[in-house]
């Protein structure tokens, strides 16, 4: 039988350190936007071994599908947009056939990004038979708009769908490996990003998945009054993300002052 005092001290030292770290990290942010900071792409902090590995944050939702239904409903929502037929729109009514309109993923390559899964809340009076159902939010990096599409899991068919424009939940672990190799393909950028990994660990940084990472959607808005804005001015009808990069030994390479456009496939650095 485990310790209960052990066990909530374990976790109160965790939430201690989870709560510097969210600090730490706000107000590096708060400080680097309004006075420059220091430079981009620095290796700072100590190791901390025993941490914590970040993770992308990930909208949280109460319903709960196992991991191969979440894969399953993704499947059908992303390959909906190039089967023939009509889907149901809001509002009961049939949309135009959705062809996708050639709907694109942050790397690029065919079929939205799948950003989140759910099962959508049921009525009160709703049957106690288990719900089929599952709620699939993607983002269309072509007509940059975030498509929520529910789907049935034993017909495998879309039973409705709908876009939003300038929406920008947060992104996932998909979407900051994509920003980091959005980061490593720039000149300015990329060589000081290679530089900080190898200086640290004494190896080549090759893949985004050496870093551990975590990232959260960005917004022009933020940096109103801010040198540079002008460059992310489109971030939120843009998809725009910023990252926060954590070498394996524990060390964080300051990133705070650069911004990703993922729509746009470029990089900028505000707050000079």
């Amino acid at each position: 039988m485990r310790d209960n005092a052990t066990d909530k001290g374990a976790d109160d030292t965790r939430g201690r350190r989870h709560r510097r770290w969210r600090g730490s990290a706000t107000l590096g942010l708060t400080a680097v936007l309004a006075v420059g900071g220091i430079a981009a792409l620095q290796a700072t902090g100590s190791p901390e071994s025993d941490a914590p590995e970040p993770a992308a944050v990930v909208a949280s939702h109460s319903g709960r599908l196992t991991s191969g239904e979440s894969r399953e409903a993704s499947r059908i929502a992303v390959d909906a947009a190039t089967r023939p037929g009509t889907a149901p729109a809001r509002g009961g009514q049939v949309a135009k056939k959705d062809t996708g309109g050639g709907e694109r993923n942050a790397a690029g390559g065919s079929g939205a990004e799948p950003l989140d899964t759910r099962r959508p809340p049921r009525a009160k009076s709703a049957s106690s038979a288990p719900d089929s159902r599952a709620e699939v939010q993607l983002y269309d990096y072509a007509s940059d708009t975030l498509i929520t599409r529910l789907v049935d899991l034993r017909s495998k068919k879309v039973l409705d769908s709908a876009r939003q424009h300038g929406v920008q939940p947060p992104p996932t672990l998909a979407e900051a490996r994509e920003a980091v190799k959005v980061v490593l393909a720039d000149r300015r950028l990329g060589p000081g990003m290679r530089d900080s990994f190898t200086s640290q660990t004494g190896k080549r940084l090759t893949s985004p998945s050496q870093l551990r990472l975590q990232s959260m959607s960005f917004l022009g808005s933020r940096a109103k009054g801010v040198a540079g804005a002008r460059k992310v001015s489109r971030c939120g009808e843009h998809r725009c993300v910023q990252l926060f990069v954590r070498l394996p030994g524990g060390k964080w390479i300051d990133t705070s002052r650069i911004v990703v456009d993922l729509s746009a496939r470029r990089a900028a650095v505000i707050g000079l």
